[in-house]
């Protein structure tokens, strides 16, 4: 474990203003995502994703032989209907026929954009195995077939392109067709509404189940053009278990299982030319379509995570990964006669309460038999189309945050400069005060519905004030713009920034200027496994840094380093040193305190057969709230740690020094505030080490819940002995002080004046 280094604080390049002295937690850094690997594949990077992170809203469309009977999309499962009697449904001329007759796909995609939708994805071919496409398998059921004899793909994508949307498909792995899809090894056949049992034939019929698979999904990745969404669903096997334990099925291939018992046919699938195996699902489209996004219900990770169905969103904002809220407005998700329609004020707390927490949301319409889509259905998406209109500067193109939003009250979003505030109908009032704005000063407020400025009111404490705003224009979600001096989310100002190493893998492009191309898809890599070799950004001026974010290639791997900042290019110095940490994160964000134009991070241990490679290297130059890591607080005298007493999750709890447990209530997270103080958050309890009010010398420190006092926050000042802090609190200036000098276990920690002891040293130990 390494002693974190922060040097002495020094005068921001941006000038802090004068009510940020006394400013509580400055703006948050935005979300990182790292592209993860999984069967082989990498998900895509976040260049080829941003485009569904920003579009916020589709149109989802289910639509096939189901939409005949009118009893929803798992009809034919629910009620048990034979492949031949579910066959009628489009061969019968009856009042349940699927007769396509007014299929118009340039009118749904008219009406995808009278809703506001950015994207559209239509089901190809859903659970009952129908191709809306005319497929060569010799096994396939499809659109192509009389009586229908049409491409309903062909005319879906073509109007979907002209309209300017982006093209999405979904597909089932899974048929209902097949008694196979329920006994895959034909030695246990799993519940069933056909009654089906146990044969060894099934094997065989699950294998032409997943050739005809395969054979269609090429069809689709092949014949259309550019296709920007694909939608996986049903990856799992009899409905049972996992998508992704049903991987072994459906995905083997070039990265899986080279047993391979059920083979697709040659004529069906494609193969790795370096290796001859076959490429399975996710490389068969990676193949055909190197910019598409995809999700993960075909057993692969998946590019994006999908939250279904008509609950509301809720808790954090969702971090790290794409996230896309798909609900039905129509009762189910296929066409069911008679089902009502969700009520606009249902449907805009589902996308409300999802855009805050930074998701997209895809709204699913359901047309009748003919291709039309519900008179209701169509009303209540151009009723969302008309919220759009009138907001969505602040839906499009946006992150939820900076703040955490509170369930049922309200969230936020933000883009450039500007934070919107989301007022729900559970918030009562025409005020509102927001979190602090850290260094930034406001510059405009207005009601984002009217245009119209909006009266404000900042406080010493950095915190915004704001009054009047509209309750009643539109209640579902009443919201306000606060537009800043700079730009909501610390800036990385290595990014872009000339960069050079010491060692590189030129030969696969692995070279120091993809640490801060600002992707993590890309990355710097030493071209050998050993330690000492160093990566260093020039900044171009010399800056007040206040601190670094690393992405490491791999996850769960230790690298152990040090950060050095120079203003020279010749003279260095420490600014922080991991070369002992045991923290496995990819992601390490830490606190810098120095005057540099240049900064290197020297790979000081790696775990065997890891070479040093950095995905990202951000800096920073104003203050930020970060998960800084986890620390041990170390007393120099006694060698004892900082501990919450009894493991207590109490206000008030006493802190005292204690041997170390490696029990969380002697593990403390940093979190910096606007003035270069920090609060110190017990991992155990949740509360704030804290100077008790109005308290005198000697008094005893305690945790308490987070109130925004000052009182709760402490300089951490280089103490003469290097690699110690002490630990001074802002309001009145007294250090944290083990007791007497004891070495005792269990004495208190209280506040005194600086002596210099050692006993109000304290060493920070990343964990």
């Amino acid at each position: 474990m390494a002693a974190m280094t922060v040097a002495a604080a020094v005068t921001p390049t941006l000038a802090v203003p004068a009510r940020a002295a006394a400013a509580g937690e400055p703006l948050p850094l935005p979300p990182l995502r790292i592209p993860r690997p999984d069967l082989g594949v990498e998900q895509q990077s976040n260049e080829k994703i941003q485009w569904l992170q920003d579009a916020k809203l589709g149109m989802f469309i289910h639509w096939g032989v189901y939409s005949g009977p009118a009893k929803g999309e798992w009809y034919m499962e629910n009620a048990a209907v034979t492949p031949e009697n579910y066959r009628k449904y489009v061969t019968d001329a009856t009042g349940e026929q699927f007769t396509a007759s007014a299929y118009d796909p340039a009118a749904w995609a008219r009406l995808a954009k009278d809703m506001g939708a950015k994207y559209m994805v239509l089901t190809a071919r859903h659970h009952d195995g129908f191709a809306l496409w005319p497929s060569t398998h010799p096994n396939a059921w499809h659109a192509g077939q009389a009586p229908l004899q049409k491409d309903f793909i062909g005319q879906y994508v073509t109007a979907v392109r002209d309209a300017g949307l982006k093209v999405g498909l979904y597909i089932s792995p899974l048929s209902w067709r097949y008694p196979g899809y329920y006994d895959v090894n034909g030695t246990n056949c799993l519940t069933n509404k056909w009654g089906y049992t146990t044969d060894p034939a099934h094997k065989e019929n699950a294998r032409i189940m997943k050739n005809e698979l395969y054979q269609q999904v090429r069809e689709l990745v092949t014949q259309y053009g550019k296709i920007d969404d694909l939608w996986w669903d049903g990856g799992w096997l009899g409905q049972q278990g996992s998508d992704a334990s049903a991987a072994f099925f459906w995905e083997p291939g070039r990265f899986r299982d080279p047993a391979n018992e059920w083979p697709v046919d040659s004529a069906y699938s494609e193969t790795d030319p370096a290796t001859g195996r076959p490429l399975g699902l996710t490389g068969l489209v990676r193949k055909h379509q190197p910019d598409i996004v995809t999700t993960l219900r075909s057993g692969w990770i998946g590019d994006f995570t999908s939250e279904e169905g008509p609950s509301v969103p809720s808790g954090a904002i969702r971090t790290a990964r794409v996230a896309e809220k798909c609900f039905t407005i129509g009762g189910a998700w296929g066409y069911k006669a008679g089902a009502s329609v969700m009520g606009f004020g249902t449907a805009m707390n589902i996308l409300v309460n999802a855009w805050v927490r930074n998701m997209t949301c895809l709204v699913n319409v359901g047309p009748d038999r003919t291709g039309a889509v519900p008179t209701a259905q169509a009303d209540l998406v151009r009723r969302i189309g008309s919220f759009m209109t009138t907001c969505g500067e602040a839906v499009y193109g946006t992150t939820g945050g900076p703040w955490q939003p509170l369930d049922g009250k309200y969230g936020y979003t933000c883009k450039g400069s500007t934070f919107y505030l989301h007022l729900l109908p559970g918030y009562s009032g025409t005020s509102f005060t927001t979190p602090s704005i850290g260094d930034a000063q406001v510059t405009r407020v207005h009601d984002v519905a009217s245009g119209t400025d909006l009266p404000y009111s900042v406080g010493a404490d950095g915190r915004v004030t704001v009054t009047g705003i509209n309750r009643t224009r539109i209640p579902e979600d009443s919201v306000v713009g606060v537009t800043l001096d700079r730009t909501v989310q610390p800036a990385d100002i290595a990014a872009g920034r000339a960069a050079t190493a010491n060692s590189e893998e030129t030969p696969k492009g692995n070279t120091a200027a993809k640490a801060v191309d600002g992707s993590t898809a890309t990355r710097w890599c030493a071209d050998n496994g050993n330690t000492g070799n160093w990566l260093k950004v020039d900044l171009g001026a010399a800056r007040s840094l206040t601190g670094a974010r690393i992405a490491w290639e791999l996850d769960a791997t230790n690298y152990r380093y040090r950060i050095e900042g120079s203003t020279d290019n010749a003279t260095w110095t420490t600014l922080v040193d991991r070369t002992g940490t045991t923290s496995t994160s990819q992601v390490q964000t830490l606190v810098l305190g120095a005057q540099a134009r240049y900064v290197r991070v020297t790979v000081t241990g790696l775990p065997a057969g890891v070479w040093a490679s950095i995905r990202n290297l951000e800096i920073y130059d104003r203050p930020f709230t970060a998960d800084l890591g986890t620390f041990r607080l170390v007393n120099r005298k006694s060698g004892k740690v900082l501990d919450v007493s009894d493991a207590s999750g109490a206000d008030g709890a006493a802190i005292i020094q204690w041997p170390s447990t490696g029990g969380t209530n002697q593990q403390w997270k940093l979190l910096p505030n606007t003035d270069g103080s920090y609060r110190l958050v017990n991992v155990r309890s949740g509360r704030l080490l804290e100077s008790p009010d109005n308290s005198l010398k000697g008094a005893a420190l305690a945790q308490s819940t987070e109130d925004g006092g000052d009182n709760q926050w402490w300089n951490l000042v280089p103490s003469q002995a290097g690699g110690y802090h002490r630990l001074v609190n802002v309001r009145n200036g007294w250090c944290a002080d083990v007791k007497d000098a004891a070495t005792t276990d269990g004495v208190k920690v209280i506040q005194w004046p600086t002596t210099d002891g050692s006993n109000q040293d304290w060493q920070l130990i990343a964990l």
